[in-house]
Order: structure tokens, then C-alpha cells, then sequence
């Protein structure tokens, strides 16, 4: 009986039905358990066999279509005990998913192919410790915003020894800055010893490669991390150098994170144009790029917008970043928004909202250990209970998160931390503890020159000494505040604090 036939027979039984017959014929069993017990019906050898027979028609008939299909022949050739060819697949399926933007898939398939290899051993050939560094690189990538910091630094550490053997300067450059930006994002220092065994690495390879962009990817590193945490000048001048270099190298997922961070950068010294133009352009380059520079360029969006005091247009920005974030998996990139999101919230006095915002970002912060944005978001938790009532629950909200942020030397997020501890002194009465808070707070800003928090911290540490009746002060620090919201041309802001000092001196009879 031809196969013509057998089909025909299948069918009529109800066992397989026809799917489409173009552009050739195409069946599917009616129920998988009828296909389990075809499947099981047949000797392991005779299903290795005819797992190699399929995959190699599929590479034979669809040549042009090997990143599509690679899932589908890594199981095939898997199945057929063809563990290279198999490896092989899940890399291009994994590659084939991170260009598509999709990162849970992708980190599926290179955490597949990981289990196929053997143990590590010095006697394997150089394709397999290619393989095996190329895999561990795609796990680190894929399950950036999703995995634990410790996790991917245990997983990158574990291959570099393997990459020095294989002296592929090009698998060991993203290596480094995989490594130098997750001790970062662990709360590490540019300056400590193994964040600046990688930098310099990196730096060492550019070098060698004659490949001056790769210095721009190191100045980038640098220049994000000090743009979060202060000085933030320094950042910014590091990260205008790098850009250019980034866009020459054709990085534009590289050139689209660090124009976001330069963008971020502008918005916190109070340069609105230039962070306008930056975040524009961001948002222009990520959009050919993978989904978290997408999601990074929203985030610098927001921000630059909140910082703008454009809180009704931050507030969507950081909304669609949240959802599309949390929608995707890319947990770190929740993190940020929800923080975003939780301080506009915030500001407009939206404290139950700004309260679900930040505590949802708390808990994926402590799931991905996000260690640099965990102490922020727990002091502005703390600071919406506090608004609430719930001071007993806010108590605990201070103490460690200074402790943490000083720990890794993030001086700007001390500066929050301070500003949003004073806020809660205040609203519990504790006028002397809050005055405190805002003048350590101020210094730092003032120091670091982030005018738009800067503005805010002194608008609220003038009216805390008003409320103590220490006019003179109140008067003269509100006077700060407005002059530097007037220049900035933050006019709603600006409009509030005049108001109040006019309001004020009409209280005391003046014209």
C-alpha cells in the first residue's frame, strides 16, 4: 500500500486529519494521545532514525528558513542523539527569539542547549567550548532582566577562562561588560577589583583590535553607572564621548541605552532641551533594536518627563513601560518603571497609586535582586504608608536603604532617600528630623547639580521651616527654589511657590 493510501485509510478512521493540502499536503493527529501511542508504538532506534530523517529533509527542503525552523530541528536532532547539530539549533533559535524580542523563548533555548553538553572538561574540543561560551553569553543576555545578578555573574565567571583559551576577543569583549554591569547593577563600584579587572579588559581588547569603539562601550559603563548614582556631570560628559563612538561602531542597541542614559542625565542637571533631544533619539534607534533597549528608551522618556514636572505625560510612559515589561518577562526593566511610575504618583498626591506602583516594584526588585533601585523604592514606599497613616509600618523604610545606598556609594540615591525620609518626618510632625534630612539632602544635590530635585527638596524645606515659623528662612529658601524652577522653565512648579510666598506675605500684611 503506497503512502498515498495508508493516509487515506488513516483518516477515514479518524485516527490523523487533512490541515491544508497547499502548498503540499499537511496532517495532524486528532488527539495527542493517539499520537503519543504512535509514537511509543516504535523502537528507540527506529525514532532516532526517523528523527534524523526529518530533520535532515527539513534542512534540505527550507535551507533559507534555518533560524525559523532551528527550534523545531533542535529537537529533532536531539532526539536522534545528534547533540552537536542540536546545540547548534538551540543557539540559532536562541538568537532567532532575542531578535524577535523574545527573551523568555530565547533564554529557554540556551538553557536547553546547556543541558546537552557534557560536564566541562579540559580534554573537549575548541567547537565545544566555543558552544559552551556562546551559551552561557545568550543565558546572560536573554535572562538579563529576569535572573539574579549572582546567578549570571556564577554563569559569565564560569567562561571566561574558557574564552581566554579560545582567544576570540570578540566573545570575551561582551563578556566584560556583561560582568562590569551586573556587578553594577549588584551595587558594585567602577572602581572596585573585579568591575575593574573587566573594564580594563575590555579596554585591553579594543586595543588589541585596533577597535577604538570598544572604548566607547567601557566610557558608556561608566557613564550610565555615574548618572545613577553621582557625579552626574562626570557621567554625562562620559556618555556624550561614547555615543558617537557607539553609533560609528553600528551598535545602535548600545548607542540607544546610553543616549536614554544620557537623556536621564540632561533631565536630572536640569537641561530639558538636550534631554528632550536625547530621549528622542533614543526612542528612534531602539526601535530597530531588541525589546529591552525599547523598554530602556520609555523609561528614559518617562523620567525626563517627570523631571520636566509633565507629570500627566510621564505617568502613560511609565504605564505601558510597566505592563509591556512585566508582559515580556524583562522583570528589571518593571523595576525601574514601577519606580518611576510610584514617584509621579507620588508628586500629585496620588499616595494608595503611588503605594501599589512601589510595592510591586519592591517585590520583582527582591526577586531579580536589583540591589541599586531596592533601596529607593523602599524609601518611597515608605513615604506613600507614611501619607497613609501607617506610620508604625513606615519606620522600617529608612534606616537600610541609607545604609545600602551608601554602601555602594551612590550618593545621588542617598539624596532621595534623605529628601523622601524628611517628607515622612513631616508629615508626622517631626519638623527637626525632616530639616535635617532636607539640608543633607540639598547639599548633595546642589553638589552634584540635579537643580529639578534640588528645586523640590528646598520648595519642601521651606515650607517645613515655615510651619515652624522660622519665616526669614522659609522665605529665603522658597526664594531658591522658585529662582531655580524659573530657570529651568518649570512653570507649574515655579506658579505653586510663588503663590505661596505671595499667599505668606499677605498673611502678614504686606502690600
Amino acid at each position: 500500500m503506497n503512502v498515498e493510501a495508508q493516509l487515506d485509510t488513516l483518516e477515514a478512521k479518524g485516527l490523523i486529519r487533512l490541515v491544508t493540502s497547499r502548498p503540499e499536503l499537511e496532517y495532524l493527529f486528532r488527539h495527542w494521545l493517539v499520537q503519543d501511542a504512535a509514537y511509543g508504538s516504535l523502537l528507540k532506534q527506529e525514532r532516532r532514525e526517523l528523527h534524523r530523517l526529518v530533520g535532515e529533509a527539513l534542512e534540505a527542503l527550507y535551507p533559507d528558513r534555518g533560524g525559523e525552523l532551528a527550534g523545531i530541528l533542535a529537537i529533532h536532532f536531539s532526539e536522534a542523539g545528534d547533540t552537536d547539530k542540536a546545540v547548534d539549533y538551540l543557539l540559532a533559535a536562541g538568537r532567532f527569539a532575542m531578535d524577535r524580542n523574545a527573551i523568555a523563548e530565547a533564554y529557554s533555548a540556551f538553557d536547553r542547549a546547556a543541558t546537552l553538553l557534557p560536564p566541562a572538561a579540559n580534554t573537549e574540543n575548541e567547537a565545544t567550548r566555543r558552544r559552551r561560551v556562546e551559551i552561557e553569553l545568550g543565558r546572560g543576555r536573554s535572562g538579563w532582566t529576569f535572573r539574579p545578578l549572582d546567578d549570571i555573574i556564577g554563569d559569565l565567571e564560569s567562561i571566561v577562562p574558557v574564552a581566554e583559551r579560545l582567544g576570540d576577543l570578540d566573545l570575551l569583549a561582551p563578556i566584560h561588560l556583561a560582568l562590569a554591569m551586573a556587578r553594577m547593577g549588584r551595587g558594585e563600584r567602577t572602581s572596585d577589583p573585579e568591575v575593574k579587572r573587566s573594564l580594563d579588559r575590555v579596554g585591553e581588547i579594543g586595543d588589541a583590535l585596533h577597535d577604538p569603539t570598544l572604548r566607547a562601550l567601557q566610557l558608556a559603563v561608566i557613564g550610565i553607572t555615574q548618572v545613577f548614582t553621582g557625579p552626574i556631570r562626570d557621567g554625562v560628559t562620559e556618555l556624550e564621548k561614547a555615543v558617537p563612538l557607539l553609533e560609528q561602531r553600528h551598535d545602535f542597541i548600545g548607542a540607544a541605552f546610553a543616549r536614554g542614559a544620557l537623556a536621564m542625565g540632561y533631565a536630572h542637571l536640569g537641561e530639558f532641551d538636550k534631554a528632550e533631544k536625547a530621549a528622542k533619539y533614543a526612542t528612534e534607534l531602539a526601535a530597530g533594536g531588541d525589546l529591552i533597549a525599547q523598554l530602556d528608551a520609555q523609561i528614559a522618556e518617562s523620567i525626563v518627563r517627570s523631571q520636566r514636572g509633565q507629570l500627566d505625560e510621564a505617568i502613560p510612559i511609565a504605564r505601558s513601560c510597566v505592563a509591556r515589561a512585566e508582559e515580556t518577562g524583562a522583570a528589571a526593566c518593571a523595576v525601574v518603571s514601577s519606580w518611576v511610575l510610584g514617584d509621579v504618583y507620588q508628586r500629585q498626591g496620588r499616595f494608595q497609586e503611588a503605594r501599589q506602583a512601589l510595592q510591586r516594584g519592591h517585590e520583582l526588585a527582591l526577586v531579580v535582586d536589583r540591589t541599586f533601585w531596592r533601596p529607593s523604592l523602599q524609601a518611597w514606599l515608605g513615604t506613600s504608608v507614611s501619607a497613609l497613616g501607617d506610620f508604625a509600618a513606615a519606620e522600617a523604610s529608612w534606616d537600610e536603604p541609607l545604609a545600602t545606598a551608601r554602601s555602594i556609594g551612590n550618593r545621588f540615591g542617598e539624596a532621595g532617600i534623605l529628601q523622601k525620609r524628611a517628607e515622612a518626618h513631616g508629615q508626622r510632625g517631626n519638623h527637626d528630623a525632616a530639616m535635617a534630612d532636607f539640608e543633607a539632602s540639598a547639599a548633595i544635590l546642589e553638589e552634584f547639580g540635579a537643580r529639578p530635585q534640588l528645586a523640590r527638596v528646598l520648595r519642601a524645606w521651606g515650607e517645613t521651616l515655615r510651619a515652624v515659623g522660622r519665616t526669614t528662612e522659609s522665605e529665603a529658601t522658597l526664594h531658591r527654589a522658585l529662582t531655580l524652577f524659573e530657570e529651568m522653565g518649570i512653570k507649574p512648579e515655579a506658579e505653586a511657590v510663588r503663590k505661596s510666598l505671595v499667599g505668606k506675605a499677605q498673611d502678614f500684611g504686606a502690600p
